[in-house]
Formats: C-alpha cells, structure tokens, sequence
C-alpha cells in the first residue's frame, strides 16, 4: 500500500512502529513505514514513491513524527547481476 504525504500529516501523533529507508538504484532512498501494523510505501500526490536524496533526508522527513525504529535497508542486487536465482536469505538491516 501507499500513502501520500498530505494523507501522512494526518497522522502525525500515530506511532510508527518501523520506519525502513530503502535503498533503490541511482543514490536515491525510498521510505516504507508501518503504521498500526499496516506497511505504506510515501508517495507524492501523484501517487509516484517520494525519492530522498540520502538516508538521512528520508530520515530528517519523519523527525516531526513518533518513530519506535528506523532501518537502513542496503541494496543487494548482486544475485540478480550475476543470473543466480532469488536465495532465502534474510534481507541486510542497518539500524539507523
């Protein structure tokens, strides 16, 4: 699911228990956040995924917000670069 950011300010008082600053290709970090046990990705009012120009600008954006965890989540493409299939490894997480 997604969110905008003008429907996010309406939850400035809601806690969001997981705050994940995702990595995407081209230096850009996208935000996926989980609010009463629902994820959302933040998107613009043209419903296309907010980019942040670094990790702690997606961070910086949440500070008006009541954050329990936030989480850096690196890029691991190097399987799909080198043809291997999808293995079951648990995703790299850099608490921020």
């Amino acid at each position: 699911m997604h969110m905008d950011t003008g429907e996010l300010r309406h939850h400035k008082h809601d806690t969001i228990s997981l705050l994940e600053i995702v990595s995407m290709e081209g230096r850009y970090y996208m935000a996926r956040f989980y609010l009463e046990g629902q994820g959302y990705v933040l998107t613009d009012p043209y419903d296309k995924p907010v980019m942040f120009s670094g990790a702690s600008a997606a961070r910086d954006y949440f500070n008006d917000y009541p954050v329990d965890r936030t989480e850096v989540i690196p890029p691991a493409g190097t399987d799909e670069m080198i043809g291997m299939p999808d293995s079951s490894s648990e995703t790299m997480r850099v608490p921020l």
